[in-house]
């Protein structure tokens, strides 16, 4: 019986044996498999990323090629240089100007050089001032005013144009409106008449530099008129024949620039300076405007 017992007690023992093996077994290939798992997984996301970052960088490569392409077409684009029949589009304030030109208008009646005798011994190399010949011409279609530059200095470059417009002429019977003007625009064309030689010898028909200043000249009610300058403007064109630019000024926020009440002559004075090259420039327009921005009729003309 004792024997039985025995027998009994170690094949129970053994199956306990067994079953724990077979229990360490079975946990130790669960965590090779997670192990496995895990690792495949650690790899498969790898890869997600290196495939995500190669996209990345192709996408920034594509991007980068068409904006390159982009500027270089937008570069061509710039160099080509336009006809003149673009310019009238470029003019900013043609349909609501205060005042704009005629072919029939009397081009002396209203605006002149700064020397008083228009050319009769007055203008010498000490003001640098060239005789001007103006006239109102039609560019593509819109009269414009001409000023064409007929002097050269001792270097062969062309002297100054120095012109002014005499705002009690433009304001005769409503003077009361010369004090309002806060804001003047001018719109302004420049064209080549002669070839621009470059240091390295090359021509070409360009404008080139526009450079100048705008002044106003107020009455100071004694017959004497002060000189404001206002602005130096500073453009160039050297791809195509011609130029358009928008020159501005304020003489509202100068007091003594402001024009006065009265019937005393009182000018508006544009002048550029000397070039090397012959180009003409032209007045397309001119907005005068109050302080807040409203344009002030002009009559002349009208």
């Amino acid at each position: 019986m004792k024997k039985l017992l025995a027998s009994t007690l170690a094949i129970l023992m053994t199956a306990s044996l067994l079953t724990a093996c077979g229990d360490s077994d079975d946990s130790s290939s669960s965590k090779a498999d997670s192990s496995s798992a895990a690792a495949a997984s650690t790899s498969s996301a790898a890869d997600e990323s290196s495939a995500a970052e190669s996209a990345a960088e192709s996408e920034a490569e594509s991007a980068a090629e068409s904006a390159a392409e982009s500027s270089a077409d937008s570069e061509s684009e710039a160099d080509a240089p336009k006809d003149i029949s673009e310019m009238p589009e470029t003019l900013k304030n043609l349909d609501n100007a205060s005042f704009t030109f005629s072919t029939d208008m009397d081009v002396d009646d209203f605006v002149g050089p700064f020397a008083e005798d228009k050319g009769n011994g007055a203008y010498t190399s000490d003001t640098g001032e060239s005789h001007v010949e103006l006239s109102i011409e039609e560019l593509e279609g819109i009269p414009m005013l001409r000023v064409q530059t007929l002097d050269k200095d001792e270097y062969g470059d062309y002297m100054i144009p120095k012109i002014r417009f005499d705002m009690a002429k433009l304001f005769a019977g409503q003077e009361e409106d010369l004090p309002k003007i806060f804001t003047i625009k001018m719109d302004i064309v420049t064209k080549a008449v002669g070839n621009f030689t470059a240091d390295d010898g090359t021509e070409s028909l360009v404008p080139g530099n526009f450079l100048g200043a705008v002044a106003t000249q107020p009455t100071d009610g004694n017959g004497s008129n002060s000189w404001n300058q206002l602005i130096e403007f500073s453009e160039s064109e050297w791809t195509s024949e011609w130029g358009s630019y928008e020159v501005v000024v304020r003489p509202g926020i100068k007091p003594a620039a402001v024009f006065a009440d009265s019937t005393d002559a009182q000018y508006l004075s544009i002048m550029r300076w000397g070039m090397p090259n012959e180009a003409d420039f032209y007045i397309a327009d001119i907005v005068f405007e109050d302080e807040d921005g409203n344009v002030i009729e002009c009559n002349y003309g009208k």
